[in-house]
């Protein structure tokens, strides 16, 4: 799949029913010094259609993402019509570890274990609920 994150262009998550969009960002070189590894979520109560974009930050390499709500989950790259099913659970999220390439079925479990956990909502990881009028 292709790059992501490059020219400001980031996935888009469309989500179904309540429930709570994970997200995690993290260093995947241990030559990065001083960075923490940090994920959070943001709930949704919204029993219809939520829209989430997934921001980044250059000073990490890897991100991963999961959907743990009532209905599917599904994203895509900007403004792509081609969408893929996002993971549930860190041991089977969806994620670009690093080499650019979006990951399927990505295990992080073991990252995320030692990951600072921020919380919940929007100031406490790179992930932002967006209009449902996307056009």
């Amino acid at each position: 799949m292709a790059m992501t994150y490059v020219g400001g262009v980031a996935p888009i998550v469309t989500t179904y029913g309540p429930g709570n969009l994970h997200h995690m960002a993290y260093s995947v070189s241990a030559s990065v010094s001083g960075l923490i590894d940090v994920m959070g979520f943001i709930p949704t109560s919204n029993e219809g259609v939520s829209h989430f974009v997934l921001g980044f930050s250059y000073a990490y390499a890897g991100y991963a993402f999961y959907w743990d709500g009532a209905g599917d989950a599904s994203f895509r790259i900007g403004n792509s019509t081609q969408t893929n099913v996002v993971g549930n659970s860190w041991a089977n999220a969806t994620g670009v570890p690093g080499n650019g390439e979006i990951i399927l079925g990505l295990n992080v479990a073991s990252t995320a274990k030692a990951a600072q956990d921020r919380g919940d909502g929007p100031s406490k990881t790179i992930a932002y609920r967006i209009p449902d009028d996307l056009n």
